[in-house]
């Protein structure tokens, strides 16, 4: 029965994290909600690896988490360099940087 509230409340985070990214055009609103995305999907791991007695599930979300802090720098450090160019944070300035 528990697994089925957090698997509940998982779908209900990456449905959240979903909204947030398909409406949003601001690149900091867009971080947060792919963050919600990957977490959703790490409590999901670590509710069916608690259920079935594994830890192969606690492990991949160790890895998981590391990815999305990679993520995380690597998004940040884009969106300060759009800030600085153009003074604004905006995703669709992003076709305007010339690699």
């Amino acid at each position: 029965m528990l697994i089925l509230l957090v698997a509940m409340l998982s779908l209900i985070l990456f449905t959240i994290g979903l909204y947030g990214v398909m409406t949003s055009n601001i690149g900091i609103k867009m971080m947060i909600s792919i963050e919600i995305l990957i977490n959703s999907g790490i409590l999901n791991m670590v509710a069916v690896g608690s259920y079935y007695y594994s830890s192969q599930p606690m492990l991949m979300a160790l890895f998981s988490i590391a990815i999305g802090v990679v993520e995380s720098v690597i998004g940040m450090s884009l969106l300060s360099a759009i800030y600085r160019k153009f003074g604004k944070i905006s995703i669709s300035l992003l076709k305007e940087i010339k690699w």
